[in-house]
């Protein structure tokens, strides 16, 4: 029995070349099914590993959380992605461990927790490290 408030919808990303259009087409599902866009984005590491690499095919789009510079003009290193940023919705990268390479679930929770996460330690110039950058997507 799902907690009250979560909705999930399971996809999968057969291209990863085209993996941002894949999960904007799950998204765009969820909305039509729940009438609400998700807010979390679920993967295995190995899928966010293959989504990085095509991420940064398209520099451009890979900005920092404050939007103001992209990975080529940043001096944060690159780690990954820790959301995924459509005209729409906002989802935050998660990991599920059980789910294989390929298969992501997209989720609504309205009180997310990210039990077992790590809360992320204030930030200063000289420690960088983590997945900061946000990914955009095109129109």
């Amino acid at each position: 029995m799902e907690p009250e408030g979560v909705l999930k919808l399971k996809g999968y990303i057969p291209n990863f070349s085209i993996w941002d259009d894949t999960i904007n087409i799950y998204a765009i599902k969820f909305h039509e099914k729940y009438n609400i866009y998700p807010n979390i984005l679920l993967a295995s590491d190995d899928t966010y590993r293959k989504i990085d690499l095509y991420a940064q095919m398209h520099p451009d789009r890979l900005v920092t959380a404050d939007g103001v510079e992209n990975i080529l003009t940043s001096k944060i290193s690159y780690e990954g992605i820790s959301e995924f940023v459509a005209e729409d919705y906002v989802l935050d990268c998660c990991f599920d461990f059980d789910l294989t390479l390929g298969n992501f679930t997209l989720i609504f929770d309205e009180a997310p927790e990210f039990d077992g996460e790590p809360v992320p330690e204030a930030e200063d110039e000289t420690d960088n490290k983590g997945k900061v950058y946000r990914f955009g997507k095109a129109a």
